[in-house]
């Protein structure tokens, strides 16, 4: 059963490297990531600032706090992955109702949900490899 292990742990480690990924890409060059993401560009000091703050470094620390979890067999630490992820899956299901549909709202709905999705096959794959060993 090592092997399922293995394979939850490397899921969680490549989500959590793209949470990192995204995290810093925030930080370091936020209107490019911006634009990825349907904002558009954001031009004030104050508003750039924010979005590196509150934005990437959420984003980084979470990649962080699943990685750190996934290399230590620590639950308690991965669950923040997936809880950020479910989150972000109700905001912007309740930001259709709320705001109505845009153009990609469908393209930027199913990425999150694909990754919860992984994120709970990896954490069934780690549980039953930690569970027989």
């Amino acid at each position: 059963m090592k092997n399922t292990k293995l394979m939850g742990k490397g899921i969680f480690v490549l989500v959590a490297l793209f949470f990192i990924a995204t995290g810093l890409m925030l930080m370091f060059n936020p209107s490019r990531a911006l634009e990825g993401m349907l904002v558009g560009s954001v031009e004030p000091a104050a508003a750039l600032s924010s979005i590196r703050a509150l934005w990437g470094g959420a984003i980084l620390a979470i990649g962080v706090n699943v990685l750190i979890g996934a290399l230590t067999e620590n639950f308690a630490a991965i669950r923040v992955g997936p809880l950020f992820v479910l989150a972000l899956i109700f905001a912007r299901i309740y930001s259709y109702f709320v705001d109505g549909s845009f153009d990609g709202f469908t393209a930027s709905l199913i990425p999150p949900v694909i990754v919860f999705i992984l994120m709970l096959i990896a954490h069934k794959l780690l549980a039953n490899g930690i569970a027989n060993k």
